[in-house]
């Protein structure tokens, strides 16, 4: 597996991750990221997607797929882009920015993959 489809990989890793959180213990995932506790069913509607992106993810990464890890770059850093607003505009809590992080710094190592490998 190259370098590039690693990097990707391990983020499904994180995505499955933040995934299995919020539909089976959102509040737990809401309190850490300093969010209102909710009861409502939004939170684990966004941990089932979680878990589909992982799960794209990872097959992309599996079989290969360049083009889908060159796309990741570019989403992964808009989400950081998007946490950083989100704070900037004070309507996101400053722990935003560690989840941004985690995006922007396996965007940058799949782009650094990505361009070691001449790709």
């Amino acid at each position: 597996m190259s370098k590039s489809a690693k990097s990707v990989l391990y983020f499904s890793y994180y995505l499955f991750f933040v995934g299995l959180q919020l539909v089976f213990i959102p509040n737990f995932f809401l309190k850490t990221a300093q969010l209102p506790e909710t009861s409502e069913v939004w939170i684990r509607v966004v941990g089932i997607l979680a878990l589909i992106l992982g799960f794209y993810y990872h097959q992309s990464a599996k079989k290969e797929l360049i083009e889908f890890c060159k796309l990741t770059v570019v989403g992964r850093s808009l989400y950081f882009l998007g946490s950083a607003g989100l704070v900037i505009a004070q309507l996101a809590p400053p722990i935003f920015l560690v989840f941004g992080l985690v995006d922007a710094l396996s965007a940058f190592w799949t782009w650094q993959s990505l361009k070691s490998e001449g790709k």
